[in-house]
C-alpha cells in the first residue's frame, strides 16, 4: 500500500514538472507596460536580463540571414534593440546622497525604463511581424508543393522537361529551409522576451494581437508634437532637478552620471557640483529640449514617407495581381512554361510580404514617435486635476497661557500623496516660508498660535512631475 502510494505521489510530481515546463504565457503590449513599469523590478537586474537576451537574438539572426532567401527580415528593428538602451550594464551608475539627486535618479530610471519598453515594444511588433511572415511562408510552401506535383504529372505527359521539375523540387526544398530558420530566428525572439521580463524560457509563448493604433494621442500638428515632447520629457526633469541640487550644494563635490546617446541625454561623465556649473546644467538643457524638437520633427516626416510607401505598395500589390490572374490563365492552357507561371506567383506572395513588412515598420514608427512625445511615461501623464481633492487639515491642542500647538497636514488619496516631491508652507505674519521635502518628513508643519484667531495657511505643493498646485486655507484658533 506504501509503495503504491508513493509511486502515485512521484508520479502526480512528474506530471506537475512537465505541465510546468509546458506552461503557456499569453503576452500582450499591455502586459509589457505593466511588467517594465512595474516599481518593485530592480531596473539594473531587468537591463541586465533585457540586454543579455537580446544578444541570442542577434546571434540566432546572425545565423539566419547570411544563407537566407527572405529579404523582408526587419534586420535594424531587431537589432535596435541592442542600441535602445545605453550605456551598457558595466558601465552602471551610482549616485551619493542628495535629495534633489534622488529625484534626478528617479527621472533617470524612468528614462531607461520608457527606453526598455520602447526596445520591447519594437520586439513585439517584430516578432508578430516574423509569425505573420510565417504564415505567408506556409501558405506559399502548400502552393510549391501543389506546383511541384502537377510539374511532375505534366513531365510524365511530356509537357515539362526534367529541368523544369529541378527547378520546382529545388524551389520547394530552398522554401523550407527558409521556413526552418525563420521558425529558430521566432524561437530565439520569443525567449528573449521571456528573459527580459523574468519569465522562464521553457514556457511557451502566445503574442496577444496587437492593439489598434490609436493617433488621437499624437498631435496631427509638427509643432504641438515637439511642444508636447519638451514638456513630457523625463530627461529634461531630471536635469530640471539636477539644476535645483546645484543651487542647493554649497560645498563642491563630484558625481558620477550615465551618459545617454538616447534622446538628449548626453551630460558629461563627472559634474562638479557648484555655483559655476548651475548655468552649464542650465545650457544642456536647452540642448536637451533641441535635440527633442529635432527628433519630433524627423519622426513625423518619417511616419509621413512610410504612409505614402503603403499606398504605393498596395498600387503595386493590385498590379501584380492582375498580371497573375493572366498568368494563370494563360499556364493552364500550355500557352506559358511553368518558369513563367512560377514567377508570377511568387511576385504576388512577395510583394503582400513587402506591404505587410511596410505596415509593420510603420507600427514601430508610431511607437518610437510616442516614446519621444512622452505619451508612455508613467510620470509624464500626471492629472493635475486629481491632485486637487488633497485637502489641508489641522489638529489643534492647548499650550500654556491660552496658546494652541497646531499642526498643519496634507489629507487625500495614498497614491497621490506618493508622487509629492516637496511642500513649501507660509503662515501670514507668523512663518514666511519653510520647504519641506517628502524623503526627509511626513510633510507636517507645526507652528504655536499665541492669540486666538484666523490664520491663513499656504501650501505650494510641489509633484514629482514638476506641477505644482497651491492650496490655502484658514485655520481657525478659538
Amino acid at each position: 500500500m506504501r509503495n503504491t502510494l508513493l509511486k502515485t505521489l512521484v508520479a502526480l510530481g512528474m506530471l506537475m514538472i512537465a505541465l510546468q515546463s509546458f506552461a503557456k504565457v499569453e503576452l500582450n503590449l499591455q502586459d509589457l507596460r505593466k511588467e517594465v513599469l512595474d516599481e518593485n523590478i530592480d531596473i539594473k537586474i531587468q537591463y541586465e536580463k533585457y540586454y543579455q537576451s537580446q544578444k541570442n537574438v542577434s546571434v540566432a539572426l546572425g545565423q539566419f540571414l547570411p544563407a537566407a532567401n527572405i529579404t523582408l527580415i526587419n534586420v535594424n528593428a531587431t537589432l535596435a534593440i541592442l542600441q535602445s538602451v545605453i550605456p551598457t550594464p558595466t558601465d552602471w551608475f551610482a549616485y551619493q546622497a542628495s535629495k534633489e539627486l534622488r529625484v534626478a535618479e528617479k527621472f533617470t530610471t524612468e528614462t531607461i525604463k520608457l527606453n526598455i519598453l520602447e526596445g520591447l515594444t519594437v520586439n513585439f511588433v517584430n516578432l508578430k511581424h516574423h509569425e505573420s511572415l510565417m504564415v505567408s511562408l506556409k501558405q506559399q510552401e502548400t502552393l510549391l508543393n501543389e506546383v511541384y506535383e502537377e510539374v511532375k504529372k505534366k513531365e510524365e505527359l511530356g509537357i515539362a522537361t526534367q529541368n523544369d521539375v529541378f527547378i520546382a523540387r529545388r524551389s520547394l526544398l530552398q522554401h523550407k529551409q527558409d521556413i526552418y530558420m525563420l521558425n529558430s530566428l521566432i524561437i530565439a525572439e520569443k525567449q528573449a522576451l521571456l528573459i527580459a521580463l523574468n519569465k522562464s524560457p521553457k514556457e511557451e509563448l502566445s503574442l496577444g494581437a496587437l492593439p489598434v493604433e490609436n493617433l488621437d494621442v499624437i498631435p496631427a500638428n509638427i509643432e504641438d508634437g515637439a511642444d508636447l515632447a519638451v514638456n513630457n520629457s523625463t530627461e529634461l526633469l531630471s536635469n530640471s532637478y539636477q539644476a535645483e541640487a546645484a543651487r542647493y550644494m554649497v560645498s563642491s563635490k563630484k558625481w558620477s552620471f550615465i551618459s545617454f546617446n538616447g534622446i538628449g541625454f548626453d551630460y558629461g561623465a563627472t559634474l562638479s557640483i557648484e555655483k559655476s556649473k548651475a548655468r552649464i546644467i542650465g545650457l544642456q538643457s536647452e540642448q536637451i529640449a533641441l535635440k527633442i524638437r529635432n527628433q519630433v520633427y524627423a519622426a513625423y516626416e518619417g511616419l509621413d514617407i512610410l504612409d505614402q510607401r503603403i499606398e504605393l505598395q498596395k498600387e503595386v500589390v493590385a498590379a501584380v495581381k492582375k498580371m497573375d490572374e493572366r498568368t494563370v490563365e494563360l499556364y493552364m492552357n500550355n500557352a506559358v512554361p511553368f518558369s513563367k507561371y512560377y514567377e508570377s506567383r511568387n511576385a504576388v506572395a512577395s510583394e503582400e510580404r513587402g506591404l505587410v513588412k511596410i505596415q509593420m515598420e510603420r507600427t514601430i514608427k508610431v511607437a518610437q514617435l510616442k516614446r519621444l512625445l512622452g505619451l508612455d511615461s508613467s510620470l509624464s501623464n500626471v492629472n493635475v486635476e486629481e491632485y486637487q481633492n488633497i485637502q489641508l487639515t489641522n489638529t489643534q491642542d492647548a499650550a500654556r497661557r491660552g496658546a494652541k500647538h497646531v499642526w498643519i497636514s496634507l489629507e487625500g488619496e495614498k497614491e497621490l500623496l506618493a508622487n509629492i516631491f516637496s511642500v513649501t508652507y507660509t503662515v501670514e505674519n507668523v512663518i514666511a516660508e519653510t520647504r519641506m521635502l517628502a524623503t526627509d518628513s511626513n510633510l507636517t508643519l507645526y507652528f504655536k498660535a499665541y492669540t486666538k484667531g484666523e490664520y491663513k495657511v499656504t501650501a505650494k505643493i510641489q509633484l514629482v512631475s514638476g506641477d505644482v498646485i497651491v492650496k490655502e486655507e484658514l485655520v481657525v484658533v478659538k
